[in-house]
């Protein structure tokens, strides 16, 4: 340091992993887009099944990027102190070099800071968005959808799919909070030059890391030559670690700016930057929707005789009035299973007495609590107030339902909108190639859809005698599991 000029300065950075292409924002909206199409078109068979399961492999990817990064965390190094030049607040706003215009997060007022060397994968941030819309979608779908489940092997691949988003969702939730977890990042720069707001990392060379951090900064700005060979006008110690999935040049460090740091201090008070920031309106939105669907789901499958035949709401709005008659008639039942049945005798003719009165009054009460503990009282009340309850949960859940998933996405990619802008715009191929795909593929499909019309007569007598084969060798299949039955008059 000479005429009070610092050798180097310090300041705070942020060093990221910028989000991957296939993550970007116009995948993204489009992952959105097909389960909405997915849900409006589920009539179509076809239509839907192209929107469905474009979203799904794309959903089922970010799944196992999860799996990828929870099991195979960055490594961890070990916390290095650096001495600084001592740099007062005074001194910051008497030296025009070192004002916060070009130095916005200086590190001031402290002649030491800690380097551990870390970097933010912003993967992760697109990763929880996909996987846990994903499950919102697709478990509603399975619970509710006639169409979409109605045999067996789709709802088999229903719950495969299921699983695998549940399965990336808690792998998304555990690997997210370690984001918040990094350790703060500095860049060390020359006070005579400013950093650029964003730099790309070349790599890192080992000769760039002496004995310690503290060594390693000083002798590189202590010697020009070694200074040099950075090939940036930054020491960044942040460009030293390594991601599994990632390239190391694709590492990126920017200035941390004002606006960062106001809200990392969370000065904001407002009402709504709460609930944006607070994660508990959320988390409490998306475990009521699975808990709600995962009952209805469960109810399927449990051999609870109910009258209401279907949890679909089409198949309960079509039987409403049979539905709502069944529930009276339950409910009066069950009334009348709480008295008990009149075993006294016809005693006109008697006279009673006062000891006869109260054994008859204590033979009545007894009558009544006999009736209220039986086994029919039970039964008749509890299946009034499971079917009331599978009604209410239903409702709640197709209330619940699409709210949380709108909420999550508006929310999520509020969060993500934070993490910078998109590497690439929608005009570059990395963006339109999977919308381009996508309507090639619906191009594909409704061609082979119109194969009957546009077929010949030797096609057709072909497909013809291929479906009378196939439909023996289904009769032949049922015989062989369900014994021999009525012939199909084939």
């Amino acid at each position: 340091m000479t005429d009070n000029v610092p050798l180097f300065v310090a300041q705070e950075a942020l060093c990221y992993y910028p989000i991957s292409t296939i993550y970007d924002s116009c995948p993204r909206y489009l992952f959105y887009s097909l389960l909405l199409a997915s849900c409006v078109t589920r009539w179509t068979g076809w239509l839907a099944d192209v929107f469905l399961g474009t979203a799904a492999t794309y959903a089922g990817t970010a799944a196992f990027q999860s799996f990828i990064l929870v099991a195979s965390p960055a490594k961890q190094h070990y916390p290095g102190p650096v001495t600084i030049p001592y740099i007062s607040s005074a001194m910051q706003q008497n030296d025009t070099r070192l004002s916060s215009d070009d130095f916005p997060a200086l590190v001031i007022n402290a002649d030491q800071v800690m380097v551990q060397p870390a970097a933010l994968e912003l993967d992760a941030d697109a990763i929880l968005a996909i996987v846990v819309t994903g499950y919102l979608v697709f478990l509603p779908l399975q619970c509710w959808s006639r169409v979409l489940s109605h045999n067996r092997a789709r709802n088999i691949l229903f719950c495969l799919w299921n699983a695998l988003m549940l399965a990336g969702s808690i792998c998304a939730l555990v690997y997210w909070p370690t984001l918040q977890r990094t350790p703060k990042q500095y860049m060390f720069c020359y006070p005579d030059i400013p950093p650029f707001e964003t730099t790309t990392s070349d790599g890192w060379q080992d000769t760039w890391r002496t004995s310690t951090w503290n060594e390693s900064v000083w002798s590189t700005f202590s010697n020009m030559t070694k200074f040099d060979q950075l090939g940036d006008i930054c020491y960044n110690p942040c460009f030293n670690t390594t991601q599994i999935l990632r390239q190391q040049t694709s590492l990126a460090s920017a200035v941390v700016s004002d606006s960062y740091n106001r809200q990392a201090v969370g000065n904001d008070n407002n009402f709504w930057d709460r609930v944006i920031y607070s994660r508990r309106y959320i988390y409490t939105l998306i475990v009521l929707c699975v808990i709600l669907n995962c009952v209805l789901m469960t109810l399927k499958v449990l051999p609870y005789r109910s009258h209401i035949r279907s949890v679909q709401p089409v198949a309960i709005w079509r039987n409403r009035k049979e539905i709502l008659n069944d529930l009276k008639d339950n409910f009066w039942e069950a009334v009348a299973s709480s008295k008990p049945v009149d075993r006294s005798r016809d005693e006109e003719n008697s006279t009673s007495t006062t000891a006869t009165n109260n054994a008859g009054q204590k033979f009545k009460i007894r009558d009544y609590i006999c009736a209220v503990f039986s086994v029919r009282f039970a039964k008749l009340w509890f299946r009034f107030f499971g079917d009331v309850a599978i009604l209410i949960g239903l409702l709640f859940s197709i209330i619940i339902s699409p709210f949380t998933v709108i909420a999550f996405v508006v929310w999520i990619e509020w969060y993500i909108r934070n993490d910078g802008p998109s590497q690439e715009s929608p005009r570059q191929v990395g963006q339109w190639a999977y919308l381009l795909s996508i309507g090639l593929l619906l191009i594909s499909a409704a061609v082979l859809k119109m194969k009957y019309r546009v077929a010949s007569q030797t096609e057709l007598n072909y497909e013809f005698e291929e479906t009378r084969k196939h439909l023996e060798k289904l009769q032949r299949v049922r015989d062989e599991r369900f014994g021999n039955t009525r012939s199909l008059g084939i």
